[in-house]
């Protein structure tokens, strides 16, 4: 039997005595072959030892691969660091394979093994999936490679992917907080967009003013709410150990607060972690909220009172997006008139009242 390596489809067609262009929609289904031809091709093709056009020179035809790339630095650390990235990663892997597409992971670009890596892979779309703070050659790249792409991280552009009222959610959450009797209420939220920040008291406009977009949005629920917050903390990356900093901070004031609203809940597990070494009790003496509602490894402090951000169903949502813009570039690619992408899908985000939060008076 010959090396399928060495066998082309026009030597198969030679063979079966048919034109090219027959052998080839044999083995694409593109069009319809007479049944004896396509038997006499697939004969030829077995006795050659050649089983179909291979998939690098059918994308290079088509200019499809059906592969979506997944860019993410979730996969490479412990798999509590990023619990959300993971779900996300879960939603769009199966809508995507529900859609006859694929995946590939690859991780940002941090060195020349990781850069070839990116340069090699052939895709038709890319998502980005946060914990991508930091590299910075990463984003011109994905731009460069004039696909559709999604950006759940860094320079986000999630909000035309997949509508989330942050606002009305930390508003109504922060409603209850209020009319639980809190009065000293401090503010705990993430900095950064693209690089991380240092653990630090600030002021809410120097917060808002560095905070993306999501997080300005969470921010603006609260001051809605009627929240006047006696202090603010900015937390300078998505840590415990930046939650945790903010729990030293903000129960070292001389009247430290009775309530701190954050804007994630690794930061919330984080304060509580400290006011419980530091003999400060949650609730009775500290209430805290979150937002995600995450799993929390060592996290036995009953349920954070938190904002349900789901994170399969946000990647299912996101993923049909993608799906849809694809579907516009593969029209326009054919001139023909593509459909109109309507309105984002909204993600529901619901209120989990944990037990976090005490009533006071």
């Amino acid at each position: 039997m010959s090396d399928h390596r060495h066998v082309t489809l026009a030597a198969v067609a030679k063979a079966a005595g048919v034109a090219k262009s027959t052998a080839s929609h044999v083995f694409t289904g593109k069009r319809v072959v007479a049944p004896e031809t396509a038997e006499r091709v697939r004969r030829a093709a077995e006795a050659m030892g050649y089983t179909g056009p291979s998939a690098l020179g059918r994308a290079l035809a088509s200019g499809r691969t059906h592969l979506i790339a997944v860019v993410t630095h979730a996969l490479l650390e412990d798999k509590d660091t990023d619990p959300l990235s993971l779900a996300i990663l879960d939603g769009l892997q199966r809508e995507f394979a529900a859609a006859g597409y694929g995946i590939v992971i690859i991780p940002p670009i941090t060195d020349e093994a990781s850069r070839e890596l990116a340069h090699a892979v052939l895709y038709d779309a890319v998502v980005s999936v946060r914990r991508m703070v930091g590299f910075e050659e990463t984003d011109p790249y994905l731009a460069s490679r004039k696909v559709p792409w999604i950006a759940l991280d860094g320079h986000m552009n999630e909000e035309g992917a997949v509508r989330m009222d942050d606002a009305a959610a930390t508003e109504e959450l922060a409603r209850r907080v209020l009319a639980a009797g809190h009065t000293r209420i401090a503010l705990a939220g993430y900095a950064f967009a693209v690089e991380e920040r240092p653990d630090t008291l600030t002021t809410f406009d120097e917060l808002y003013a560095i905070a993306p977009e999501n997080v300005q949005r969470r921010l603006d629920g609260f001051i809605r709410a009627g929240v006047e917050p006696m202090a603010v903390f900015q937390c300078g990356s998505v840590t415990r150990a930046s939650g945790e900093a903010a729990g030293e901070a903000l129960l070292g004031l001389d009247e430290p607060p009775t309530c701190v609203l954050t804007t994630a809940d690794i930061h919330a597990a984080g304060i509580i972690d400290y006011a419980r070494r530091a003999g400060v009790r949650v609730p009775e003496d500290l209430s805290v909220t979150g937002f995600d509602a995450i799993p929390l490894p060592g996290f036995d402090h009953g349920e954070l009172c938190t904002i349900v951000q789901d994170g399969v169903e946000k990647g299912r949502i996101v993923a049909r997006r993608l799906l849809r813009e694809l579907d516009v570039a593969n029209a326009v690619r054919a001139g023909e008139e593509p459909e109109p992408l309507g309105e984002p899908e909204e993600l529901p985000l619901p209120i989990r009242w944990g037990t976090t939060v005490a009533t006071l008076g």
